[in-house]
This record gives structure tokens, sequence and C-alpha cells, in this order.
């Protein structure tokens, strides 16, 4: 007698959950008059057909079709397996090529016209539904309600389908946020001083310029929502899966297809002063902001705070360009609020590094260490290879012996089946090992005139930093920033002097296989005394 399992399937978690039980209850009576035996059960509740990802119970059933544990796939239709053409032609095939029939309730046993027949219907009557469901949406939003989504500042109207009422709390907090940002404070400040005071966030633990700012084209975001200006838009972003992964992915509307309507009893802002903020934030971060130029320091990308955060400009005064840790910008999660010089620090690291290079015995002194370091590292690794390697050879003779066994015939073959996998993976594991092992270090030399040129375009670098707005040219900047790997700022209060570390990349100077380390800390020079 063949064997057979069921599968059954629902879309929704608004169905009955029943319908998987009434689903075998039907099956159930197809396979008695079939004759087969039942051995298994699968499912997937609450799940779409449209994508194969996603779905447990399907993805044990092609796993035990896999294994040979049935004959025979017994379900109610076609669509209970898929909804998808391509995705209902693949499992009949992978079925098929183990030899298990797709018996269906309604239908009978499924061939390959079937299958495409079927699956053409299927696929036809989901989009149509989505369809259907959209046209519903498009009625609701025409009518002045809500067709779905939670908006900061609203609740829903218990009993009222649709019917949105304003949050007066949150109400308060979007008004403040658009005058804060009228005024001329930024998204990062604004979230930050809403943190600092505890205001509880849309979503998450805290607020972020993102939730204030938000993005242009979906129209989202505390300034850019049109719901607070008494407008309620939809349809502005759709729903696509991805094949190759089954995620859902967003895509933009065409301004055609987006529905726009009046809503004034949601009105939270007045148009004066949302057109004032939307013309500001265009001002401010649109394309002509975009396309303007921007002044890239010799610096750009390399001071960081010591939270990790990188240090970036929040404006100028008299002395120049200030910059700040963008953590404590953005969400005030870093306590260090000090500013610093960015040309200060410029001419600084340039003496430093000018008194540094002065003399390349400092550098001879990371090397040598680096060297010496290495070479203990590398002579680890020979004894662990070493090890690995007599591991390797002695599991390969135990199976060499058991299988010169099996040849005289003095073993019997259970023995062999129960033995020979764990020495086959034992091997596998001490190849991979070998495999992942880093071959042996280079040696290291010093390049006398990868120094010097180093030395002389931090001489010249210097001199053009004395100059207020001189830009070094992109070949001494690019030839420092093979050399220099970070600034590492530390906290001060005001009036306190700066401190930082300088590490450095001596690829640069000395060869590739060399990682980053320090090359200057706090006021100091000395070379380290100790592994890098």
């Amino acid at each position: 007698m063949k064997r057979a399992v069921f599968y059954g399937r629902f879309s929704t978690d608004l169905q009955n959950d029943k319908s998987v039980e009434d689903q075998f209850s039907l099956c159930q009576d197809f396979a008695a008059r079939l004759g087969v035996t039942i051995v298994k059960q699968y499912s997937d509740r609450a799940k779409s057909g449209a994508s194969m990802f996603g779905r447990p119970g399907l993805a044990d059933l092609m796993m035990a079709a896999e294994r040979g544990e049935y004959e025979i796939l017994i379900t109610e239709h076609t669509d209970r397996v898929s909804r998808d053409i391509a995705d209902l032609a693949d499992i009949h095939k992978r079925l098929k090529f183990r030899n298990i029939e797709m018996q269906c309730v309604n239908g009978g046993l499924m061939d390959t016209a079937q299958i495409g027949l079927y699956g053409i219907v299927g696929q036809m009557q989901r989009e149509e539904g989505a369809r259907k469901v959209k046209r519903g949406m498009t009625g609701v939003v025409r009518s002045g309600r809500n067709p779905g989504g939670k908006a900061y500042g609203y609740r829903p109207i218990q009993g009222q389908k649709g019917e949105l009422e304003i949050v007066e709390e949150e109400a308060a907090i979007i008004r403040r946020i658009f005058d804060m940002y009228a005024a001329g404070l930024s998204a990062r400040t604004i979230a930050k001083a809403l943190n600092d005071e505890g205001v509880p966030a849309p979503r998450g633990k805290q607020w972020n310029a993102s939730t204030i700012n938000g993005n242009s084209n979906r129209g989202n975001g505390i300034l850019r929502n049109p719901i607070y200006a008494g407008q309620i838009v939809w349809n502005r972003v759709h729903m696509v899966k991805d094949p190759s992964t089954g995620k859902r992915v967003s895509r933009v509307n065409d301004d055609s297809a987006v529905e726009t309507i009046d809503a004034p009893h949601l009105r939270i802002i007045d148009d004066k002063l949302f057109r004032l903020v939307r013309d500001s934030k265009t001002e401010r971060t649109g394309a002509a902001a975009r396309s303007a130029p921007k002044n890239k320091r010799l610096l750009s990308g390399l001071l960081r705070c010591e939270c990790g955060g990188s240090l970036s400009i929040i404006g100028t005064d008299r002395s120049g360009p200030r910059v700040q840790c963008t953590v404590n910008k953005e969400s005030g999660s870093c306590p260090n609020d000090a500013r610093y010089y960015v040309e200060k620090i410029e001419r600084d690291v340039m003496d430093r590094l000018r008194e540094m290079f002065a003399d390349t015995s400092y550098i001879d002194a990371y090397v040598t260490e680096y060297q010496a370091e290495s070479k203990r590292l590398a002579a680890e690794r020979r004894n662990s290879r070493g090890s690995t390697e007599r591991a390797l050879a002695d599991v390969q003779e135990r199976i060499n012996r058991l299988l010169d066994q099996v040849a005289r015939g003095t073993i019997e073959e259970e023995d062999v089946l129960s033995m020979l996998p764990p020495m086959k993976a034992e091997r596998a594991r001490l190849k991979a090992e070998l495999d992942a092992q880093e071959p042996p270090t280079n040696v290291i030399e010093i390049k006398p005139k990868a120094v010097t040129k180093f030395r002389e375009d931090v001489e010249s670098l210097a001199e053009i930093l004395k100059q207020r707005g001189a830009e070094p040219t992109p070949e001494m900047a690019r030839s420092f920033r093979e050399v220099i790997s970070g600034i590492i700022v530390s906290r001060r209060k005001p009036g306190e002097a700066y401190h930082y570390e300088i590490r450095g990349w001596l690829e640069g100077i000395t060869g590739p296989d060399l990682s980053s380390v320090l090359l200057v800390a706090e006021e100091g020079f000395e070379p380290p005394t100790q592994g890098l």
C-alpha cells in the first residue's frame, strides 16, 4: 500500500483556524477512496501562497520528499500548495522526479497540463483579489477615512472603521517639532532635545533625525507627512515580493497613481507653517543642496570620537569651522558634547607628524617590534599546522586500514557503515583547518624613498594649512591618507586642551601586511614598548 501525506494551508489570520482541519477532513475521505496509508500531515497557517518562502510546512514536506518518505501528496486543490505559476510548476517537477504523485480532492491526479492551467488560474485569482482590495481601500480614502497604518499624533476611534482622532499630547510634540525646525534648528538637535526630556518616541527607544526628516519620495517622517496639514495621501508606494528571497520590497508609485483627499478634521499644523517648513527643508536637503560643492578637508572621515562615532562640521565662527560627535548630535547617547576647531587639529597633527618623521628611527622602532611579533605568531602557526598535519595523516591511515579490511573481507558491512563516516568527517574538518590557516607573514622592509616622499608631503601640507582657506593637492592628500588611518579625539570640557591619538597605516611606507598602529598618543612621541 502506497504511503501518502496531506498538505493544508490558509492565507491570513483573519480566516478560521479550522480551515486546515476542514481541508484534512476532505483529504481523509479522498485517501480512503484511493486506498492509501496516511503517514503524516503538513500545514501552513496564515501563510500566503504567493511565495514558497516563509512556509515551514511546505519546506518540511519537500524535505520529506527528498528522503523518500511518501509516494503521494494529497491536497484539497493546487492553490493550497501555491498560487504562483512558477512555484507550482517547480514543486510538481521536483515531486515528479521522485515518482511522487500530486493528487487533489478537486481534480484528481495532476499532470503537467493541469499544473500549468491551475497555476495560471491561481495566480490570476490572487492578483485579481489584490486589485479588489486596492479598489476598496481607494473608496475608503475618497470617503475621508484612513485606509490603514498608524501615524504619530492619531489613534483609531473605537467602533468606527477608518476614523481617526487627534491625540493632543502627541499633537503638542508635533507642533513643537515644526516650530523648532522653522526657527532654524536641525532635526538632529530636535531629536536630542526630545531624548533629553524623555519624550516617548513613535517607535523604538529614542528619537532620531530620520524619525523627523523621513523620506521625501515616500512622504513619511514628522516634517513631511501631509496628514498633519489635513490631507490624507495614499498609494505613494506599492509592495512587490523579491522572487529570490520572498521578502516584500516597497516601490515608489508615479504621481498619477497617488490619491490625495482633504481631511480638515485631522489638521494639526496650519498651512502656512507646513509650507514654510517644507520650503526650508527643500533648501537644506533638496537637489540644490546635494549638488552644492562640498569643502572636503584633509581630515574628513578620519576624525573619530572616543565612542566610535565620526566628527562632522556643525558650523563656523570667527576662529574657523568646528566639529562635534555625530552620535551626540543624532541622539545624545554619547556624552561628549564638546566642540573642536578642525583647523587647530589639522595644524597640530601636521606638527606632530613633522617631528615624528624627522627621524626614521621612530618608524624603524615600529617595524622592528612588528617583525618580532610577526615571527612569534608565525612560529605559533607553524606549530599548530604541524599538529594538524600529523592528525590528518593519522586519520587517513586509519581510513586506509579500514578499507584494506573491507577488501580482505575481514570486517562486517554494518561495522564499516558505523566507523567510516566519523573518520571522513574528522578528515574533512582537519583539511578545512589547514586551508583556513594564513600563509607565513612576509618579511617587511622599510622603504626609505617612501618615507622621504611622505616627509616632504607633510612639510608641504603643514605650510599649506597655515594659510586660511588654502587646500592641499589631491596627490598630497592621498599620500597623507595612505599613512593616517584615524584621529581619535578625547572628551574635553570647555577651555581644556585637545587630547587625541593619531593612528596610522604603516603600509604606505613599509609595504603590505601591516595593521593599524598607534603613531602618537596624547602629547608624547615615544615608540611602543609592547606588542602592537
